[in-house]
């Protein structure tokens, strides 16, 4: 079953990148993920616990395609309450999901003052950005700056296909940092880029 399981996630990985997959392989099924509104677009999409992009980008030619069986669709926002969806597809099925998330009403935000700023100058801007192992969202998502509370945080910026980067980082108020890189295309190591304390 685990075997199975791992077949299902590299199709899924490789539909997110190819168009045509269901074409050329009708036992495969199709999902179509509906963003209830802007937001939902921006969130990361998880199958059978493999990160494979977000709203976004499956869609079109890029929708997921998957094998048939049962899986399980985990959609994450910072900011939003997780979503999780098990879904069983029938061979050559299209299926389709319409998004909806919602905030938590516990949630508070910092102040801009107890805050930095983090500039993303990365590329693809299309890549996911984790925070302490959370995703937040994609780069392009965060045009104006990432801001965070005050401290010590893990940053890891990957995409299904490149080599991701990751780097700890000291947050203190009022202070603007920059990471700098660009995702290099291949398998996992050790990825260069810069972490810039740009003024306090």
């Amino acid at each position: 079953m685990r075997a199975v399981t791992k077949i299902a996630a590299a199709l899924a990985l490789s539909s997110v990148w190819t168009a045509g997959a269901m074409a050329a392989n009708p036992m495969l099924a199709e999902v179509e993920i509906k963003a209830a509104s802007r937001a939902e677009r921006d969130a990361g999409v998880w199958v059978d616990g493999q990160y494979i992009g977000h709203v976004r980008q499956l869609r079109g030619k890029s929708r997921l395609t998957l094998l048939p069986g049962t899986h399980e669709l985990v959609f994450k926002l910072a900011g939003y309450e997780d979503v999780r969806r098990t879904i069983t597809l029938e061979p050559g099925e299209r299926y389709a999901y319409r998004l909806a998330m919602t905030t938590p009403s516990e949630l508070k935000f910092p102040s801009a003052d107890e805050t930095a700023q983090v500039v993303l100058s990365v590329a693809p801007k299309d890549a996911a950005v984790f925070i302490d192992d959370r995703y937040a969202g994609h780069v392009d998502r965060f045009a104006k700056g990432l801001r965070l509370k005050a401290g010590t945080y893990r940053i890891k910026i990957a995409l299904p296909g490149y080599q991701p980067f990751e780097s700890e980082m000291t947050l203190r108020p009022g202070q603007r940092y920059e990471i700098k890189t660009q995702l290099a295309k291949g398998s996992i190591s050790e990825q260069d880029g810069e972490l810039l304390v740009v003024d306090r």
